[in-house]
């Protein structure tokens, strides 16, 4: 596909920039969601072209908004519609780390999203809007969910000005179409919380065939739960919600088993109990 995704942007910044002096009207708001509905037509034929947009996870989750994304298929890795690598099985190939990533992303990546940020840097200048603050990942439901974290890390590290963009997942929302599912990452090492920060640090670790384990960071947590299946993982995590009322953030540890699928079931399995969804691959949240 010729057409760059932040020609949607620059769509938006065109009708943005006609002459209005006016608050933005309703007209206008309706021009810009004509946009964006034309932005989930060139991701969605990408996606289509590359997969199938019937192997993304599948729920429920958010509109899609104008910003940078990336689709990960088995067998590529593109920003916009420009590709960055082959894949082996949602593989990322050996190479080397970038010195300036502080995650350890490779250098392919960091060298990709830091030219996609640029694109979109010039584009929103060229039509005085501003910089999207959101970053996208489209993988297909088999991708190991360890390649979309650091594919995630190098998306948030590379944006200019150190400022860190909004993470979400692009999804099969069935019936409403492509939606989306934001979440979270742990501080490239790992955080330390005290007993002040009042912080359970609910950790839910991936494993093969649905497999799971649950702890937290908080000494009093109780002993760790293990399990099998979506279904039991949302009947412990709505005891741990009765004993610990008032939090609401799960940590999911990808581990090097679990695919992108498992993530969104997990996110599934916890989204009546709790509102933010943190992503890692074995960093610590360390006590005290």
């Amino acid at each position: 596909m010729a057409m760059h995704l932040l020609s949607s942007v620059a769509l938006i910044g065109a009708l943005l920039a006609a002459p209005e002096v006016e608050p933005i009207s309703e007209r206008l708001r309706g021009q810009e969601a004509e946009v964006l509905q034309g932005l989930d037509a060139v991701i969605l034929t990408q996606i289509n072209g590359l997969f199938g947009s019937e192997l993304l996870p599948v729920a429920n989750g958010g509109p899609v908004e104008a910003g940078l994304y990336a689709i990960v298929s088995a067998q590529q890795l593109l920003i916009f519609d420009q590709k960055i690598s082959d894949l082996e099985g949602g593989v990322l190939p050996a190479g080397p780390a970038s010195r300036e990533c502080k995650s350890g992303c490779r250098d392919m990546l960091w060298d990709g999203f830091r030219n996609g940020w640029l694109q979109l840097t010039e584009e929103t200048q060229t039509f005085s809007v501003e910089l999207p603050t959101r970053v996208m990942i489209a993988a297909e439901a088999s991708v190991p969910a360890y390649t979309v974290v650091e594919i995630a890390y190098a998306a948030a590290e590379t944006r200019l000005g150190g400022l860190t963009p909004d993470l979400s997942l692009l999804i099969n929302g069935g019936n409403s179409g492509l939606r989306t599912r934001p979440f979270y990452l742990l501080p490239p090492g790992g955080l330390r919380v005290s007993p002040g920060d009042n912080v359970l640090g609910l950790r839910v670790t991936l494993g093969a065939n649905e497999s799971f384990a649950i702890d937290a960071a908080h000494p009093r947590f109780a002993p760790e739960v293990s399990g099998t299946g979506w279904k039991q993982l949302a009947a412990e995590l709505a005891k741990i919600k009765k004993t610990w009322p008032n939090k609401g953030v799960l940590i999911i540890d990808v581990g090097k088993d679990a695919s992108i699928g498992d993530v969104v079931n997990t996110m599934l399995a916890g989204q009546k109990h709790f509102e933010n969804f943190v992503l890692t691959e074995g960093l610590p949240v360390r006590w005290g």
